[in-house]
């Protein structure tokens, strides 16, 4: 029995009063029909539920559509429901016990890494700040989106490019080249260089200001009264501290404000330059159809990115204005120190104080602070140290051989059972060059075996459970019948051993009918008015417990 499976998918579109209900087979499940009668809508709906991003057509999105799934986990079944961008989940083992109801990725996020036990953590490009990765990278090896996943290896999902390096990370963690406790190890890691980065960076900012002090006042040899000046000489040293705490703060984050809007405004030309690049006018007359619609796609969606991308901007804008500001506030310190300095007492005045009789109880100020920094980058220096001899642990070179070599087989096979002649074979992290050289049916054939291979390497060598496999649709570039039933065969043969298996196509040039079938019948209507009131009693009960007060 797979201890991952779907067990049911349940869709409610209170507009036009119509539903959707199906029940999984734990085992293999085919999804058929002439196109658009709603096969891909389905199956993106169950990822779009379990909180991953695919892409949906603008009409589904702007549907009032709630969809539930049901999925069991090592012995628990969990309700997912989803509402546009909010997400409920309930263990419905323990009396449909509610988790969560968010807008939130991030505390779903969570929720999923608890409930698959899925600890992969990745650095976000913009921030730098290292956290729980999304649901999406969780589905990504064993899902092929009929829209996306075929033109590119790993291109299914559409938020992973939020992350730095996500490809090698993923693949990595799935593959067990570099298990949860590598991650987990690592993620401590950067917290701990996030710290040492501030630290060093006022550290520097002290140090500057203490040579600036000591340029400007140096030593004077003669007595004063230094109990007449102690008030003035402590409101003095007070300003003086928050001088330079206060402007190497503003400036810091001053810096940090306009790195992110140059990256920004970057991002606006780029996408600017692919929306000029992504014209039907480009295209020759003979384009075809799906290369037309790729390209308004594409403009669709920059379209779509570039307003939000100024949005953004002007909060940077924003965000940089006050931040100057502030900084301006600082400075009339500056101003107000240079005042006190020019007060005159019995004809001295009390920078001649200072200079004679401050001058070191300042230094010291300086020195107690710079040593206390520097305590503080030792101690974190020692404990990254240790982090990193404890991740090494985790970084068996023979372990990963042992894994690609298994991936190398298996992707061997896969290419010579699909036909592809002088395939280009590498590791799990050279997917590019795999499937990148590929023309025709070949390109999706190579990516059809690219995720073979993986699957395979993560049945075999992985610690983690199996997830469903979901493939839509093998059938790329109308192969021949011979062609389009290796293809079937390996997909049922070779993927449904351990793992459940969901696969839609318009038709399965290999017999079928001993699996759990869905047939889809009525053109442009996944959802049927029959259908409403099942699906009404499947969802909203725990719609309605998720949104009381």
């Amino acid at each position: 029995m797979r201890s991952i499976y779907f067990k049911s998918a349940h869709i409610l579109s209170f507009r036009d009063k119509k539903g959707f209900s199906f029940e999984f087979s734990p085992d293999i499940n085919i999804i058929t029909g002439e196109n658009d009668t709603g096969k891909s809508t389905f199956i993106k709906s169950l990822y779009h539920t379990l909180g991953a991003d695919v892409r949906l057509d603008k009409k589904w999105k702007d549907d009032n559509v709630v969809s539930k799934v049901v999925i069991h986990v090592k012995d628990r079944d969990y309700a997912f429901v989803r509402h546009k961008k909010r997400i409920s989940i309930f263990d419905i083992t323990e009396g449909q016990k509610h988790l969560i109801t968010s807008d939130s990725r991030t505390d779903i996020a969570l929720i999923v890494r608890d409930i698959f036990d899925y600890n992969l953590e990745l650095v976000l490009k913009k921030t730098l700040v290292q956290g729980q990765a999304d649901p999406a990278s969780l589905y990504l090896p064993y899902y092929i989106d009929q829209d996306n996943g075929w033109g590119k290896v790993l291109d299914s999902f559409s938020s992973l490019a939020m992350y730095s390096d996500w490809q090698k990370h993923i693949l990595n963690f799935h593959a067990g080249v570099k298990p949860k406790e590598y991650y987990t190890l690592q993620g401590k890691i950067n917290l701990i260089d996030i710290d040492l980065d501030e630290i060093r960076a006022t550290l520097k900012a002290l140090e500057a200001a203490k040579k600036r002090f000591e340029e400007s006042f140096g030593r004077v040899l003669f007595d004063v009264d230094v109990e007449y000046y102690e008030e003035m000489l402590e409101r003095f040293l007070h300003k003086c501290q928050n001088l330079h705490q206060e402007e190497t703060k503003y400036r810091i984050k001053l810096i940090d404000v306009l790195s992110l809007r140059d990256e920004l405004v970057a991002e606006i030309d780029e996408s600017k330059r692919q929306l000029d690049d992504h014209s039907i006018d480009s295209l020759s007359p003979s384009a075809s159809f799906e290369a037309k619609y790729a390209v308004l796609e594409n403009r669709d969606k920059l379209l779509q990115i570039i307003p939000e991308l100024y949005e953004q901007k002007s909060v940077y804008d924003a965000q940089i204005t006050s931040i100057k500001a502030e900084l301006m506030n600082a400075q009339k310190l500056s101003s107000e120190l240079k005042d006190m300095l020019q007060t005159v007492k019995e004809e001295l005045t009390l920078q001649d104080v200072i200079k004679s009789q401050a001058s070191k109880q300042v230094e010291l100020t300086f020195e107690e602070q710079i040593n206390e920094l520097l305590q503080k980058i030792g101690k974190l220096d020692v404990a990254r140290t240790k982090l990193v001899e404890e991740r090494a642990k985790f970084e068996d070179k023979k372990r990963a051989k042992e894994i690609n070599d298994k991936f190398k087989g298996s992707l061997k096979f896969a290419q010579a059972e699909l036909g592809i002649k002088d395939p280009t074979v590498g590791t799990i992290l050279q997917y590019g060059a795999i499937s990148k050289s590929e023309t025709g049916s070949r390109a999706p054939r190579a990516i059809l075996a690219y995720h073979y291979a993986l699957l395979k390497t993560i049945e075999d060598k992985s610690t983690s459970p199996m997830l469903p496999v979901v493939i839509d649709s093998p059938k790329q570039q109308d192969p021949d019948a011979h062609t389009a039933k290796k293809l079937f065969d390996l997909c049922i043969d070779g993927l449904a051993t351990k793992s459940q298996l969901i696969i839609g196509s318009v038709s399965f040039e290999r017999e079928t009918n001993q699996f759990k079938t869905l047939t889809m019948t009525e053109k442009y209507s996944l959802l049927q008015q029959a259908d409403y009131d099942a699906a009404y009693q499947q969802i909203m009960p725990l719609y309605q417990q998720a949104t009381l007060p």
